[in-house]
């Protein structure tokens, strides 16, 4: 019988073991609803504090979920099942339900507090550990790796672009762009990687010929770097219907990015002089400083990047990567609770310590295009009958219980500075009131 256990915000519904693998697995989690993008909060709740669940011993259950219930604002929403798994590349324990392990690790890994992810070995592109890793779901701000993927190709960064009021008014964090205002192609690419800007987003689309085109070409690109569970809808990872990624792509997009040095040097830059309002590239137009968002960057010796997202309906996600030793590790995880970089922290530590080089995969990062319609798949491109059935005896499904709530509105620059002077205005009103009473 499952067992329901409160993980801080995450509900987990332990699942039976499957007894092919070495530690313990289950069933598959959910394409979680639509909602609004924003970065994730800056304090998690008080029951995301709670201490952590000590790494099970082997043999004991590691869940993997089935199906997935989000609250939001305190409003519970009914468990939806798992989509169907629609590709297969990599090999088919990728596509396969429960949690895939290789057998030459040493001990169990972690148990991320996340819907599906996957950890794999960078130097021999062999996933060492993944769960429900081809499972589409809402990608977040992650997904802007695709973007600059696609389109750095596309968009020197010297391009001019004069910011429009849609980029001012577009719907989560934003780097605070002014209408009127004059920005390199450079300065938008630094905003989206570092400090996740949706209004960067929206302008390198226009750039690149509005958002139709700018997703073409960034679901081209997934197509060409095997990522068949991808479908762009926009270029910020706001969450839109039909949108989606995975634990999979999302590392086949981590990996690409830091097989490129332009990409590579913007994730890894900790801070940035961004211009402030004003029509001359340069100075001695005025800049403020913008800082990356990757904690991994300051937190994790070895640390590559990538990126993080959060939407606040749906979760958090990141890719993460480190080097320890001349050997590189990625770890992902998508539709999670909000201490994504910990999880992806976690991930990687258990690659280093607990995984050799060379050791065993359960499947592979693919390095090209992969026909989607593997062995286990339908024609229609549906999972094999019963591929994501609930463990027999398992009354609760599988289901991981996400609590979330809508992230705490984020300040622009330009609020920010207008909010600093009107209170530097405000105490000088003060002081003079008081100097007439006296």
């Amino acid at each position: 019988m499952a067992t329901v256990v409160s993980l801080g915000t995450l509900f987990l519904g332990a699942v039976s073991p499957s007894a092919s693998l070495p530690f313990a697995a289950g069933p598959a989690a959910a394409r979680p609803p639509t909602a609004k993008n924003t970065q994730r909060p800056a304090k998690p709740s008080p029951r995301a504090a709670a201490s952590p669940r000590a790494v099970p011993g082997m043999g004991a259950t590691l869940p993997c979920f089935s199906s997935v219930a989000y609250s939001v604002n305190g409003k519970t929403r009914p468990a939806r099942p798992l989509p169907p798994v629609t590709s297969s590349a990599g090999g088919e324990r990728l596509a396969a339900p429960g949690l895939q392990v290789t057998p030459s690790a040493k001990t169990p890994p972690p148990a991320p507090k996340a819907t599906a992810w996957l950890v794999a070995d960078l130097s021999t592109g062999r996933v060492l550990a993944a769960c429900n890793a081809h499972v589409p779901l809402a990608p977040a701000s992650s997904l802007k790796v695709l973007t600059a993927l696609a389109l750095t190709p596309r968009i020197a960064p010297a391009t001019r672009y004069v910011a429009r009021q849609e980029d001012a008014a577009v719907d989560g964090t934003r780097v605070g762009l002014v209408p009127g205002s004059a920005y390199t192609a450079d300065d938008l690419w630094h905003a989206l990687l570092m400090g996740s800007a949706n209004d960067a987003a929206t302008g390198l689309a226009a750039m690149a010929g509005g958002t139709a085109s700018a997703t073409t070409v960034m679901n081209d690109t997934a197509r060409s770097l095997g990522a068949n569970d991808t479908r762009a809808v926009n270029t910020s990872g706001l969450d839109e219907p039909g949108q989606v990624s995975s634990a999979y792509d999302l590392a086949l997009f981590g990996r690409a990015a830091l097989a490129n040095p332009v990409i590579t040097k913007y994730v890894q830059t900790r801070s940035y002089a961004f211009p402030e309002a004003g029509a001359a590239i340069g100075p001695p137009r005025k800049t403020f400083q913008i800082q990356n968002h990757d904690k991994l960057l300051y937190n994790y010796p070895g640390a590559l990047g990538v990126k993080n997202g959060w939407t606040s309906t749906t979760g958090g996600s990141f890719v993460g990567a480190a080097e320890r030793g001349g050997r590189r590790v990625i770890a992902t995880v998508i539709a999670a609770d909000p201490q994504t970089w910990q999880m992806s922290r976690a991930l990687m530590d258990w690659a280093f310590s607990a995984t050799a080089p060379g050791s065993e995969g359960v499947g592979e990062l693919v390095t090209g295009p992969v026909d989607p319609a593997g062995p286990s798949r339908t024609a229609e491109g549906g999972a094999a009958e019963g591929a994501h059935a609930a463990a027999p005896g398992d009354p609760d499904g599988g289901i991981v219980r996400i609590s979330t709530s809508s992230a705490e509105p984020k300040l622009t620059a330009g609020q920010f500075f207008a909010l600093v002077a009107g209170g530097v205005a405000l105490i000088a009103v003060g002081r003079h009131l008081l100097r007439r009473r006296h």
